[in-house]
């Protein structure tokens, strides 16, 4: 089961073997959380590489009294503070589940081990990388070029669960108000 999965996220980025992606499933576990749950607390270092299965969660920043939500992640998603587990460094960004999940995590010491030659650990290190940095690049493309409307239709089209994401969350990644979210989805749409 676990291996298909992988393969699934990976796919898109770079075809392998489902015999490496069986390898690389022995290497984590799956879990559950709940609702809230804080994976990673602000001013840590990220501990895991997570995956998310099902359910929904972000990367938050805590700015003027509330947190800003800089990222969010859904089914098949990467969820996990990337500037942290690469550097082994803490930051800022506490990472949270917005919604009961099912997680799959490696140990950062474990993950570390795929490196080692055959493993294609350095190849699946390169596309997490460089998914990352089309996702946010595409969302600063995203913020300059269309409205919070467009934003939003755009990911209530293409991210599944988003329907359950608490209105705050949401609201502070498209970069505008509870108050302003709630107006688009009320609206004929």
């Amino acid at each position: 089961m676990i291996a298909k999965f992988l393969k699934q996220v990976f796919d898109p980025f770079h075809v392998l073997d489902i015999g490496v992606w069986e390898n690389f499933g022995k290497l984590g576990e799956i879990k559950q959380f709940p609702k809230e749950t804080v994976l990673k607390a602000a001013d840590t270092t990220e501990k895991y590489f997570n995956i998310l299965m099902e359910g929904s969660g972000g990367c938050l920043i805590w700015k003027k009294n509330n947190f800003v939500c800089i990222d969010m992640a859904f089914e098949s998603d990467f969820l996990f503070d990337f500037m942290s587990f690469t550097l082994q460094r803490p930051t800022p960004v506490e990472v949270r589940l917005f919604d009961d999940s099912t997680v799959f995590r490696i140990p950062h010491h474990v993950f570390r081990q795929t490196f080692n030659p055959g493993n294609h650990g350095e190849k699946m290190a390169r596309l997490v990388a460089e998914s990352s940095f089309i996702t946010k690049q595409q969302q600063q493309i995203d913020l300059l070029t269309k409205t919070a409307k467009e934003r939003y239709l755009e990911l209530m089209g293409t991210k599944k669960g988003i329907e359950h994401t608490q209105l705050k969350y949401l609201a502070s990644y498209l970069g505008i108000t509870p108050q302003s979210l709630s107006r688009i989805r009320a609206e004929k749409i």
